[in-house]
């Protein structure tokens, strides 16, 4: 059985998480001249949250980018990156120094957050939930590792079970008879593997608008919660995600059918 992560672990995952970002940071904004680097900081990486200026939980529902604090990294960084912008090393070196005492003040807080699975009704999946009284064709889903430090794949029933469940409640709150997500794990074979030929016959192209959340960065995070080496180093040699995202959807129909044939689940 792997063991949970360690404070050590942690500090090591957020740093170099956090290192990826800025060599994509990097790379991104030598493709893209048009776009600011506070622009690509805000909306394509995720260091906001890590740092102890985000004095909420893992994803605060407010960002407060204009905060003195904030800016003061942003205009540092800024520097780093006209200085440093020619020599991918050095850049990187430089850029996290801006950042790394912020992120060793939410430490600790970042370690004991528990948030990433708040608010999960079907295990290692969330569906988005509605106040409206009306019906809801479509239950579009979210999935999180509720099961860390195992792997949700390590059983094979269990994510199969996770979906059945799903499908049950969304059906009777929403009379939902669809399932429908984009994230990186549908460019997974593993992950495809769960899903009938229709969902296989959905998927959209990938999509590489790449976005600060985990549709896209959480293919750089192991079961463990620690970083994924493998994928960082992908990444580095390529420029580019190893996985992009794609969307796709499929009938509970099928979707239960191949649950019930390859999996030997039913509802």
């Amino acid at each position: 059985m792997a063991n949970l992560k360690t404070l050590d672990e942690h500090r090591e995952y957020l740093y170099q998480t956090v290192k990826l970002k800025l060599f994509f940071l990097r790379n991104w904004l030598r493709k893209h001249p048009d776009e600011t680097l506070s622009a690509t900081l805000r909306n394509r990486v995720d260091i906001y949250r890590k740092t102890s200026i985000n004095t909420g939980l893992l994803n605060p529902t407010t960002l407060n980018f204009e905060c003195p604090e904030w800016l003061e990294l942003e205009h540092r960084l800024e520097h780093v990156y006209e200085q440093y912008k020619d020599n991918a090393a050095k850049f990187e070196e430089a850029a996290f120094a801006v950042f790394k005492n912020s992120i060793d003040e939410r430490l600790e807080k970042d370690y004991k957050d528990e948030s990433r699975i708040a608010g999960y009704q079907c295990g290692c999946l969330r569906y988005n939930e509605y106040n409206d009284g009306l019906k809801h064709e479509t239950a579009s889903f979210h999935i999180a590792n509720a099961l860390q430090p195992e792997s949700f794949f390590t059983d094979p029933q269990y994510m199969p079970r996770c979906f059945l469940e799903l499908m049950r409640q969304t059906a009777k709150k929403y009379g939902s008879t669809l399932l429908g997500t984009g994230t990186w794990l549908n460019s997974l074979p593993r992950w495809l593997e769960l899903f009938p030929q229709e969902w296989q016959d959905n998927l959209s192209p990938e999509n590489t608008d790449v976005l600060w959340h985990y549709g896209f960065w959480g293919q750089f995070i192991t079961a463990r919660g620690t970083f994924n080496y493998k994928y960082g180093e992908l990444m580095r040699k390529t420029g580019g995600m190893p996985f992009y995202p794609r969307s796709s959807s499929c009938s509970f129909k099928n979707m239960k059918k191949h649950l019930k044939e390859k999996y030997n689940v039913s509802d």
